[in-house]
């Protein structure tokens, strides 16, 4: 029933519109087209990944990666229970978060929204788990250390038979993104190559995931990155035939963009290959910009024969300008940009402490709290990108947070609750 309303309001749009291939990038582009149909063909497509470096022992398992407090930070997928931040020059490790008291089974991806991180113990390469869950940690209480978590369990709504399937089951997922109010989660399918789109909500409980769609991948999916203000979805993730080392282990991208809502696959679908000299079990991506990201892939070891092969955990970088810029200047980006496009204030409301995450070059602005009538309650300079809620002056209520540097205002408005 989902499809045929898709397909009608397509129809509905296009007798009054031009639909086609928007895109000036795609082969079949049309130039008079006002409508993306979500059908533009891409020519096969190579990237040449940087490679910032080896990194720590301490991550050879790294399976996540994503933006936040404008850095990069990574998780292990087992035994482990550090959130760690890399340093993108060197991919050496700066410091690190700890979620204490969880236990760790196959945490294959991380996403977030403005107050909460979502860990995601979602891991099924046996196909057989029936404790699929996603742990929502608070932001807030993870930077005070004082941590503050609760669960979203879930099961796919196709699955029945939960057999011991060892790397043969299309139930698996390392990839998912957060929306305003749902999970969206990317399968990884060992049997068919492709990937299925999920949908739960975000509230803890226990949840039923609804299948949306599936699109063909001729690989793996193992991270997912949402910008959702230009409706741009990076997956990643590679391909798989350990019986013919030539084809296994081959990275990739899939860029969706210029989607409707939520429908995903709706828009433009891309496929970038890294350069075939690349091999790497590549598990995580993220970006701050839209148009540079970094990926991370775990420490892989085999056998072929006499010949063993090993592959250590590395962080690369992408600039992906070539193939996104054109689409991204109708919002305003620039081939120069490289700073996080977005600002965070949170929580909202707040108790003793806001929350910044901002550009690196508002590091030292000055701020100021005041009240809805004007009255300046606090004042002082952004060095840590959080601020200080517990002055005397500052009652429960609504308040205004100004900052300044240089001839750039930004203002967010707030409410202070109590304890």
């Amino acid at each position: 029933m989902l499809l045929t309303v898709l397909m009608m309001t397509t129809l509905s749009v296009c007798r009054a519109q031009v639909c086609g291939c928007t895109d000036p990038l795609a082969t079949n582009y049309n130039p008079e087209a006002t409508v993306n149909d979500g059908g533009c063909i891409y020519a096969s497509t190579t990237i040449e990944p940087t490679v910032v470096d080896t990194l720590d022992t301490m991550l050879e398992g790294s399976s996540s990666l994503i933006c936040w407090i404008n850095g990069y930070w990574t998780w292990n997928d087992h035994g482990d229970s550090c959130l760690y931040h890399l340093d993108t020059t060197d991919a050496s490790i700066l410091e690190s978060l700890c979620v204490n008291g969880i236990d760790n089974y196959d945490m294959e991806e991380i996403s977030q929204d403005s107050l909460y991180l979502y860990l995601g113990d979602v891991g099924n390469n046996n196909g057989f788990r029936q404790d699929l869950h996603i742990l929502r940690v608070s932001k807030e209480s993870l930077l005070a250390g004082t941590i503050e978590m609760d669960t979203l369990w879930f099961s796919y709504e196709d699955q029945t038979d939960f057999s011991y399937l060892p790397q043969a089951t299309d139930f698996d997922c390392e990839a998912f993104v957060v929306t305003e109010d749902s999970i969206y989660l990317f399968t990884k399918q060992w049997v068919s190559m492709q990937t299925t789109l999920y949908v739960l909500p975000k509230t803890p409980g226990t949840h039923i995931a609804q299948r949306r769609e599936t699109y063909p991948v001729n690989g793996l999916i193992t991270g997912a990155t949402y910008v959702p203000e230009y409706r741009l979805v990076t997956l990643c993730g590679y391909e798989f035939d350990m019986a013919n080392y030539a084809s296994a282990l081959h990275p990739f991208l899939i860029l969706l963009y210029d989607f409707q809502d939520h429908n995903f696959f709706s828009g433009n679908k891309r496929r970038l290959d890294f350069d075939y000299s690349t091999r790497a079990q590549v598990e995580a991506i993220a970006t701050h910009n839209a148009l540079d990201y970094y990926v991370t892939n775990e420490y892989f070891t085999t056998s072929f024969g006499d010949v063993t092969i090993e592959l250590p955990a590395l962080l690369r970088r992408l600039d992906l300008r070539d193939y996104l810029l054109p689409y991204l200047s109708d919002f305003g980006v620039s081939v120069h940009d490289n700073l996080p496009s977005k600002w965070l204030v949170y929580p909202n409301p707040a108790t003793d402490r806001l929350y910044i995450d901002c550009p690196e070059e508002f590091c030292g602005a000055h701020y100021e709290i005041l009240s809805l009538n004007g009255q300046r309650v606090a004042e002082g300079v952004l060095t840590e990108r959080s601020v200080s809620l517990s002055d005397r002056n500052m009652s429960a209520g609504e308040y205004i947070l100004v900052i300044r540097k240089n001839k750039t205002i930004k203002t967010f408005s707030f409410i202070k609750q109590e304890y």
